[in-house]
């Protein structure tokens, strides 16, 4: 048989499954293979399971000769060395993506070798991340990947038992696919989601440093095997393959203008189409162009999304064979996307630019990603240089869309939106009810966001789709080819506001009605909450809250973090794992803490009442956006704050690193307050919070370090108290404030220091009225204490707990 590119990427994705067999019975005598190698476990996989790839188009036996044939150096088994082109393609692929190690003759892979994660090899700030070790099994039945296993352990679980339970499931999950009448490309995807769920929690390598995953190395040397046999023209000889060239593009496609184009909703103010769905639905057109233009790429050259090496966040890197089809299509895309985005308005500007490579250079992958960003930032020099000058002349005048203000509206009328601000309005409605994203060639189900070549529709199932993505980090089978890709976020629905209140549908309404709230759609629980009903959810004042963080560093993480003195270690599998956790932080992580806050309570440490409370109330949060590293949060401001300082403890122990911190900033506004303004000044309140040195959160007009952040937390909540009780009145916490401005910002040491006599006089009030009260907030004298360096932050923070307007 010969192979054609999907069989052997195929093989490629297989070749070291056998890993998990060898791992799983280390040290036991096997008769269904002729020897304990991971190549022969790997051969036996493939018979044991040879109907369902039989049924696929494919040769078992071939299969299992190519997947296991891969290693070169095996000089004294030369049953596993390679022989045929496939098995040379495959051999060679694996070579180029394992560039991290140096693997011996077969001398086994014990099980008791945790997998790092990919923060602990990070140099940042000359220091590296701290030690520990994933756990593959996990408490309450967890099995391999899911949302709360990526968190590093000191004495992770790891054994020749835990590996059993992960065959133990790869198999059931084989077992399920054998359900299906599955395509190569549809078993090829499904077999990748399996090895996902099973492998991304173990080392490919045990014996030496072990930070890359099984399933990250299987995926990449997939990856290269295809793109390899395409560019050979899928007929190459042994000789012509060993033969290094530039045989590989490495393409980079970045969505320039992201944060103009979701806020530049002219008409949040008066509500415009419905400003929360809307929002929401803009953002998630960001990630789905980026992922549109990757995946007609990909199609139309006749690789599959395994060759989509890293992406996140707007931005995506391909691997493709160097021919002249492959760059054809490339300049090709970048007119037709050029001219789709010259359509829309020029908001939003995608970028396209690629560098050929050797075999070879895998080995020097930072070096590559350098030319690559070189060609990228030329590319952002001339946008749409595809346009020549033209004659034309200017059309009759038209009126500007009423949300987007950019394209023309449909009718000539007060309110009007474009077509482009009508569709957002039915995806957002939609957004709520959908669990998966499909990708169509011609007609999509309606509404639809329309890209070159490629159309978009949510909701589910999407017949007709050839390809789909999954809303959640689902592994189960599927009959068609699709990926678990989590960019749907979340909206806060009428539902949630009734579990949060303890209210019926009847007692809500009567609410919204008081309030003022209720607008032309009639509350049901399926109804997206505006920003209006989020801010009078709110406990104190009734004001939005509004919450943008980013992760710090991760630009030098990817440059240089794995750069050592004569050496980088930034391999194509490093960065690609480092790109794949993260990504499941500021998606899965991020979701999961808001809609199911209870999965964390011992993570966290939350009592009973403090995890009943946060499941009641995090789910009204909405997710603008969350991926790649950063987020954009809205909601009921006082659960927003919470939520942050939860999330930033999550990410601490999710990287188990010091340099890697979060900075962002927080504000409270009226949820009038138009989309454009709230995006400019988030985007000062975040850079307000690294200008003062990273890892902070800049509110109340200043910024705060994670770490005094919970304790002021705790001061603003005995405030709060304090002023209920009517221990401390609000003309004396004024007078703090007052005294706080007047004197801290003075230069002098020793004027600043005249605060303190003032503020003691001002304090024998709260003598008068408390004891107790008195001395908690003698404290504030000591001019080096939080309490009194950051005193606005949770004074402002208690008094609007603490008042209605």
């Amino acid at each position: 048989m010969l192979g054609d590119g999907l069989s052997v990427a195929l093989a490629g994705l297989l070749h070291d499954v056998g890993k998990l067999y060898s791992r799983a019975r280390w040290g036991e005598r096997d008769d269904q293979v002729p020897d304990r190698t991971h190549t022969a476990y790997t051969a036996h996989f493939v018979r044991e399971h040879a109907g369902l790839f039989r049924g696929a188009g494919l040769d078992p036996d071939w299969l299992a000769r190519t997947a296991s044939r891969h290693h070169e150096g095996w000089r004294d088994r030369p049953q596993y060395r390679p022989e045929t082109p496939e098995e040379w393609c495959v051999a060679l692929a694996d070579t180029y993506a394992s560039k991290e190690r140096e693997e011996g003759e077969g001398g086994g892979s014990p099980p008791e070798v945790p997998l790092s994660p990919p923060f602990r090899r990070l140099l940042l700030g000359g220091e590296e991340g701290r030690e520990g070790g994933y756990s593959p099994v996990g408490a309450g039945g967890r099995v391999g990947l899911e949302a709360g296993g990526l968190y590093p352990e000191e004495r992770p679980n790891v054994s020749k038992d835990v590996y059993k339970r992960l065959l133990e499931r790869l198999e059931g999950r084989l077992e399920e696919m054998a359900r299906f009448s599955l395509g190569k490309e549809a078993l090829l995807l499904n077999l990748a989601l399996a090895l996902q769920e099973t492998l991304s929690l173990v080392p490919s390598d045990t014996q030496s440093e072990p930070d890359v995953s099984l399933y990250d190395h299987l995926r990449l040397t997939a990856a290269i095997a295809h793109a390899l046999w395409l560019f050979h023209g899928g007929s190459p000889s042994a000789q012509d393959l060993r033969q290094d060239g530039e045989k590989f593009l490495l393409v980079v496609g970045d969505m320039g203008g992201i944060q103009g184009h979701i806020y530049r909703i002219a008409g949040a103010e008066a509500g415009v189409g419905g400003i929360a769905k809307r929002l929401r639905a803009r953002s998630l057109e960001v990630s789905l162009a980026a992922e549109a233009m990757a995946l007609g790429l990909l199609r139309h050259l006749g690789l599959t999304p395994l060759n989509r090496i890293l992406g996140a966040g707007g931005k995506f890197y391909l691997l493709l064979p160097n021919t002249p089809e492959a760059v054809a299509s490339l300049e090709e895309a970048r007119k037709d996307w050029g001219r789709w985005a010259l359509k829309r308005g020029g908001s939003l500007v995608p970028h396209l630019a690629w560098v050929s490579f050797r075999g070879q250079d895998f080995r020097d992958f930072a070096a590559l990603l350098k030319r690559l960003h070189g060609a990228l930032a030329r590319e952002k020099l001339r946008p749409f240089a595809f346009l020549a000058s033209t004659g034309g002349v200017l059309g009759a005048p038209l009126r500007p869309c009423a949300a987007c203000g950019l394209e023309p509206a449909r009718r000539d009328e007060p309110g009007s939106l474009c077509p482009d601000c009508e569709r957002e309005a039915a995806l957002g409605a939609r957004l709520p009810r959908s669990d998966r994203v499909g990708f169509f060639l011609e007609e999509a189900p309606r509404p639809y966001l329309d890209f070159p070549g490629l159309k978009v529709g949510l909701g589910g199932p999407l017949e007709g789709a050839f390809h789909l993505f999954r809303a959640r980090l689902d592994f189960a089978p599927w009959p068609d080819p699709s990926e678990a890709k989590p960019l749907l976020g979340h909206l806060p629905r009428v539902e949630h506001a009734l579990k949060a209140k303890g209210w019926s549908l009847e007692a809500y309404r009567a609410w919204a009605e008081e309030e003022g709230l209720l607008e032309d759609e009639e509350p049901h629980p399926e109804k997206v909450l505006t920003f209006a009903e989020l801010a009078a959810l709110s406990e104190g004042a009734p004001y939005l809250g509004a919450l943008m963080l980013d992760a710090d560093r991760m630009g030098e993480a990817f440059a240089t973090g794995f750069r050592r003195e004569g050496r980088d270690l930034a391999t194509p599998s490093r960065l690609a794992a480092l790109s794949r956790t993260l990504e499941v932080f500021f998606t899965t992580e991020v979701l999961t803490l808001l809609e199911e806050p209870r999965r964390y309570r011992e993570r966290l440490g939350w009592d009973d009442l403090e995890a009943q409370r946060k499941e009641a109330r995090y789910p009204l949060l909405y997710s603008v956006y969350s991926g790649g590293d950063d987020l954009f949060l809205l909601g009921p401001w006082d659960v927003l704050l919470d939520f942050a300082l939860d999330l930033e403890r999550l990410y601490r122990l999710f990287t188990r690193h010091p340099r890697l911190t979060l900075s962002g900033g927080f504000l409270l506004v009226p949820p009038s307050l138009p989309v454009p303004e709230l995006a400019r000044l988030l985007g000062e309140a975040e850079r307000r919070a690294k200008a003062e040195g990273r890892g902070k959160l800049f509110l109340f007009g200043q910024a705060v370090p994670w770490e005094v952040l919970g304790d002021l937390r705790a001061w603003a909540e005995g405030l709060r108290q304090d002023l209920r009780a009517e221990r401390v009145s609000r003309a004396q916490v004024y007078r703090w404030l007052l005294l706080w401005r007047r004197f801290s910002p003075l230069e002098d040491p020793g004027e600043r220091m005249r605060y303190k006599p003032l503020l003691a006089y001002a304090l024998r009030r709260v003598r008068e009225r408390d004891e107790e009260a008195w001395k908690r907030y003698l404290k504030l004298l000591d001019h080096q204490d939080p309490a009194w360096a950051y005193l606005p932050v949770w004074v402002q923070w208690a008094l609007y707990r603490e008042r209605r307007v």
